[in-house]
């Protein structure tokens, strides 16, 4: 039996059109997966770059300009201020994670945002002190430093500790609506990686491979804890899923 033609035609740009459909529907559902993929790369090649040179014991152009136009900036207050800073990334964030953690976990009822936090914290922690005994990179000499550190200086592990810590807890507050505060909270955070700059304690370099690293870290703990969220698995992450509806106060 023949088929009229035009009803093949038909049938098969049905069959296109359908087919191109799926595609299009397939990449709106993904493109957070590629975009996040993109992203994670270029921060890993950054830090791999900056890493593959200290390793190489190649000196950076940009690192002491940078430094002593930071300096231009000292007084008196500001570095009273800049010091201030920089201890609430540490020793403050050894005291300061640990209350968040325990307030998650007691009062808002998020164990699973309590664990994932101190995982974020404690695993910045060792793994920036890890790549400091590897790569032994001496403390800047550019101009007198405001404090004195007796670790290495790459990567700046307050830096990445600060990541960790204050990006997490702004990665909470803009999934419960409160951006001004997220966008706050992570600002504090970039805030303490400009005084190890401004401390003389460490080089721009340094803070740039910390924050590389540190950002996907940080983005490697957020995706743990959402897949944790999305697939509950007990009472207790089935309870912690629920009680993470938008407009909620974290």
């Amino acid at each position: 039996m023949n088929v009229p033609k035009n009803k093949v035609d038909s049938t098969v740009n049905s069959t296109d059109s359908s087919y191109l459909q799926r595609v299009l529907q397939r990449l709106r559902t993904s493109w957070p997966i590629w975009v996040s993929g993109f992203i994670a790369i270029g921060l890993l090649g950054s830090f791999l770059q900056l890493a593959e040179d200290v390793w190489m014991k190649e000196a950076f152009a940009w690192d002491a300009p940078v430094m002593l136009a930071v300096h231009q900036l000292s007084t008196p207050w500001l570095n009273t201020l800049m010091i201030a800073i920089t201890w609430i990334g540490s020793p403050g964030i050894i005291l300061l994670a640990p209350l968040a953690a325990g307030w998650l976990w007691l009062r808002r009822r998020k164990p699973a945002a309590a664990i994932a936090l101190m995982v974020s914290v404690i695993g910045a922690a060792l793994l920036s002190g890890s790549l400091k005994l590897l790569f032994a990179r001496p403390r800047p000499t550019v101009f007198p430093p405001l404090l004195t550190e007796q670790t290495y200086s790459f990567p700046s592990g307050h830096t990445w500790v600060s990541i960790a810590f204050y990006g997490f807890i702004a990665y909470l507050l803009w999934q419960h609506q409160r951006r001004v505060g997220a966008i706050l909270t992570a600002a504090f955070a970039l805030l303490i990686a400009f005084s190890r700059i401004y401390l003389g304690v460490h080089y721009p370099s340094d803070v740039l491979a910390s924050l590389s690293i540190g950002l996907l870290w940080l983005g490697t703990v957020i995706g743990g804890y959402r897949h944790y969220q999305s697939h509950p698995t007990t009472p207790t992450s089935q309870d912690d899923a629920a009680t993470s509806a938008p407009g909620e106060r974290v």
